[in-house]
């Protein structure tokens, strides 16, 4: 099997679309001899933060010189970053390897599983065969019914911000989706839970961190709330929003947490919290609130669910963004099955135009036309008499400013460009969001 034909089978194999449970992937490990049982893990969950928070894990252990596997589904720019080992994405070689494996295990189960069952089957494989010494594995969606979901004892499991998404899956109220989220602590294993706010949710208020306490003791495991801020004070947050300060905080009590279990594992290896900040302090996060131009300043940033939104406002606010004279351009597209009529809501005060585009995954976006028309609903409902534009664009490149539409779609390597300070005050500033796979098209 060569790395297309990986690639083939883990597109069509098993049942289209998601299905919840993790039966059918223990049956499938079983059958790999369950490469799972000897990794040493770090469990994350949560509906927005989760991604920062294993940048941050995985610079700080890869600092320590420590074989840090990662795993995290589905990618945005490279489809082989989301299985990686010390900072390197899987080969193309290594891939097909993991991939036909996993075929063969399957061959003979009743039934198949699905592309990210046997991506993830492959993944834990890989990272057993290399012999990783600690892997992050990011959940899918959830954390009860995940695929991911099959740790016995990891070493940490982090909750990162819980909030509304994904709602058909995983309930229709915060309570039901922190209590799925709560689904892969283990009894006496530490559990960080990031600082998040309340949520009101049809006229109830909700404590997720609270609800997520709860669960950890009912489960028996360590509970430790990162509300405490242990980021030094001189140290300078690598990655841009003010959001990111609690996934730090949050990444910083899970490596506290794990250090001296590791030092124990690892007696060779330089484990301190020295070591940890100093691989901090080089990470990098694209498509995560992240300012591709100066002038005019672009803003990429996946804000893909009404937290996330709120997140981004806030950044923009404390950016002085949102001052008078500065005209914010929206630009966005989302999946159909997102709350973007309270994105909307959310983000189109802020605006002076607002430019709806297509995903590009044509079958689940909200079609660009469908976007306006919600855009100008919710301008009417929030009585924006004098509202942004409202208009649609048949591309990104069309819908930013035409004197860098080819600079942005021969950028060569996002993940590390590095933009000096505008010289003045903008006056025009776009933001691209809504999806993370809206990111993409900057390579495109």
């Amino acid at each position: 099997m060569d790395f297309q034909e990986a690639l083939n089978y883990i597109e069509n194999t098993g049942s289209s679309g998601i299905k919840p449970g993790t039966g059918v992937i223990k049956e499938l490990l079983g059958r790999l001899d369950n490469p799972e049982k000897g990794l040493n893990v770090i469990h994350v969950a949560g509906t927005n933060g989760k991604g920062s928070v294993c940048t941050y894990l995985e610079c700080a252990l890869n600092e320590c010189g420590l074989k840090t596997g990662r795993y995290a589904s589905p990618s945005v720019f490279r489809y082989l970053e989301r299985i990686r080992l010390s900072g390197e994405d899987i080969t193309e070689e290594d891939y097909a390897e993991a991939v036909s494996a996993v075929k063969e295990a399957a061959e003979g189960m009743e039934d198949k599983p699905t592309g990210f069952e046997a991506e993830t089957a492959a993944a834990f494989k890989y990272f057993a065969d290399k012999k990783a010494d600690v892997i992050i594995v990011e959940c899918g969606m959830g954390g009860l019914e995940d695929a991911t979901n099959v740790f016995d004892s990891p070493l940490a499991c982090v909750i990162t911000s819980v909030s509304m998404d994904h709602m058909a899956f995983l309930g229709h109220d915060p309570e039901k989706i922190a209590v799925n989220k709560a689904g892969i602590i283990k009894k006496n294993t530490p559990v960080i839970i990031s600082h998040m706010p309340h949520i009101s949710c049809k006229g109830k208020d909700y404590d997720p961190a609270g609800i997520l306490e709860r669960e950890t003791l009912a489960r028996g495991g360590i509970c430790i709330r990162a509300d405490e801020d242990i980021i030094p004070a001189d140290f300078e947050n690598p990655l841009p929003g003010s959001y990111q300060k609690d996934n730090l905080n949050a990444a910083l009590h899970t490596l506290e947490a794990v250090k001296e279990k590791l030092a124990g594992l690892f007696p060779d290896k330089s484990i301190t919290s020295d070591i940890f900040l100093k691989g901090i302090a080089k990470a990098s996060w694209p498509g995560r609130y992240e300012r591709i131009s100066d002038n005019p300043v672009i803003i990429r940033d996946g804000a893909h669910n009404p937290a996330a939104a709120s997140a981004l406002y806030d950044s923009l606010e404390r950016d002085g963004y949102l001052n008078e004279g500065i005209n914010i351009h929206l630009i966005m597209g989302v999946f159909k099955d997102k709350d973007y009529m309270e994105i909307l809501r959310i983000m189109l005060p802020c605006a002076v135009s607002f430019t709806a585009i297509d995903l590009p995954d044509r079958r689940r976006g909200l079609p660009a036309d469908d976007l306006v028309r919600a855009a100008g609903d919710v301008c009417d409902k929030l009585g924006l008499s004098a509202g942004p534009a409202i208009s649609k664009a048949g591309s990104l490149s069309e819908a930013l400013p035409h004197n860098l539409s080819a600079e942005m779609s021969c950028q060569d390597n996002p993940d590390t460009a590095e933009l000096s300070a505008p010289d003045s005050v903008p006056k025009d500033v776009y933001v691209v969001f809504g999806s993370l796979s809206l990111m993409q098209l900057f390579n495109s």
